[in-house]
């Protein structure tokens, strides 16, 4: 055992907190060519309801193992874990344990009920600024899946030990978050290029070369990966040998992951729309136009799409036509991906909120305010929100609610998933077609896989694209 690899097990030495910001940052991005937009975040000052205490750290030691924050005068926090840098990356909650990556390039594991550091894993980037994607990691069969940005690597990680099984060096900086789908993990990289590794030892199966890099994640179902690219199209590949299927135009970045619902493919670009596009054929079957950039993931529930937008709106589209439901008006951008439980619609937002949606109506059933951004994608289970900020938590909230998360984001694995996820129950490698629905209204679409880094990602595109895509 090297000593790296025993590093990674131990607690992380001492990292700087993060000083408390009351006011919101304003960004502003712009791409070139058929990757051209502009997003201008607002700078909303909000009233934070929510403090948190202090984490007790030594000079010596970071973030106590086994001490998570302790919120005051808010009962809707459980706890709050306090990673010491900004948490973009959606939490994965799996057999009571919470999974994320923070900006210290570390994956941290969490109890799930307690709040409490069960162990870390260190993908060796520790990076200053706000320059850097974080993945969401992919559980599946007692295996973390997650690649790293500059070491350009993705890690197969044991997920009761923290042990590292395999990496596997990709081309470059892995921006994406991996699929693992009936044995297979699928994985986008900033050289362009579509990865299937084998799920239990890394070997490569197939690539795939697009023209521009890829940091949204694969999504597979019924044996076909979709996949956007920053060169503008969707790709519709065989999940078995990464053959082409079709391609679609959107003609600028695809800056968010896919989700599939009803032989549909519905996924947001910096065009500033969300496409919804026949599964099979790869034709258009409606635009909708949000004025921002759509950097959120969609998610599918009882025929309705739930999307987020730079221009600071949720939106309700109708599934079938992309008619307009209802739409939520918060104070930043909405970056964060949605998910819906017990008819309520969960999502984050850049004014620092956390919203609960009513999901036929979009009236807010409450609101939680953190320190900083939030474009991390809540994940529910149990009637239990997990979910990152960037003010360095990973957060567990009490939504009200019993159930959790049953949208097709989080059933098919789109930026977070929870342990009640079918992997691979329709498609896959093997081509093998689905022969069961999801509470979702998904009839014939297996549950596959699709995990995404995004949340957070679209800001940081345009800082992206003016480098090399070989960087």
């Amino acid at each position: 055992m090297t000593e790296v690899d025993d590093a990674n097990r131990r607690t992380r030495a001492d990292r700087s907190r993060i000083d408390r910001r009351t006011v919101l940052r304003t960004a502003g991005v712009g791409l070139v060519g058929t990757a051209a937009y502009s997003s201008v975040a607002s700078a909303a000052v909000r009233t934070r309801r929510a403090t948190i205490q202090e984490t007790s750290e030594s000079e010596e030691e970071g973030p106590v193992s086994g001490e998570p924050d302790e919120p005051s005068d808010d009962d809707r926090v459980r706890w709050a874990f306090d990673t010491g840098r900004d948490v973009r990356s959606s939490p994965t909650v799996v057999d009571g344990t919470a999974y994320a990556v923070s900006g210290d390039g570390v994956l941290y594991t969490i109890d799930a009920e307690s709040g409490e550091q069960e162990w870390t894993f260190d993908t060796g980037v520790v990076r200053s600024g706000g320059d850097v994607l974080y993945p969401t990691p992919a559980v599946v069969d007692g295996t973390v899946y997650v690649g790293s940005d500059e070491a350009s690597t993705v890690y197969a990680i044991d997920a009761a030990s923290g042990e590292q099984r395999w990496s596997y060096e990709a081309g470059s900086k892995v921006l994406s978050s991996p699929s693992v789908v009936d044995g297979t993990v699928y994985v986008g990289c900033n050289d362009a290029t579509v990865y299937a590794l084998t799920a239990d030892g890394g070997d490569e199966v197939w690539m795939y070369e697009a023209e521009r890099p890829i940091s949204a994640s694969p999504t597979v179902v019924d044996g076909t990966v979709y996949v956007g690219s920053w060169d503008g199209y969707v790709y519709a590949l065989t999940a078995a040998g990464g053959d082409e299927v079709w391609r679609y135009e959107v003609t600028s970045s695809v800056v968010s992951s896919a989700t599939v619902a009803e032989e549909t493919v519905y996924v947001g670009g910096a065009d500033t729309r969300v496409h919804a596009i026949d599964a099979n054929a790869g034709e258009e079957r409606w635009t909708f136009d949000t004025g921002g950039v759509v950097g959120s993931t969609p998610t599918v529930a009882d025929g309705t799409v739930y999307v987020g937008s730079d221009d600071g709106t949720v939106y309700a589209l109708g599934a079938d036509s992309g008619e307009t439901a209802w739409t939520h008006e918060t104070d930043g951008e909405v970056r964060s991906s949605p998910t819906v439980a017990d008819d309520t619609v969960l999502v984050g937002s850049d004014d620092g909120t956390v919203y609960a949606l009513a999901a036929d109506s979009g009236d807010e059933r409450w609101a939680y305010e953190t320190d900083d951004r939030v474009d991390s994608s809540p994940t529910v289970v149990d009637g239990t929100v997990y979910v990152g900020g960037w003010d360095g938590h990973v957060y567990a909230l009490e939504a009200g609610l019993e159930g959790s998360s049953d949208g097709s984001r989080v059933l098919l694995g789109t930026l977070g998933h929870h342990g009640d996820l079918e992997w691979g129950t329709g498609g896959g490698a093997d081509g093998g077609g689905g022969t069961g629905g999801s509470d979702d209204g998904v009839p014939g679409f297996g549950i596959g896989a699709g995990l995404a880094g995004v949340g957070g990602a679209a800001s940081l595109l345009a800082r992206r694209l003016e480098r090399t895509a070989g960087d």
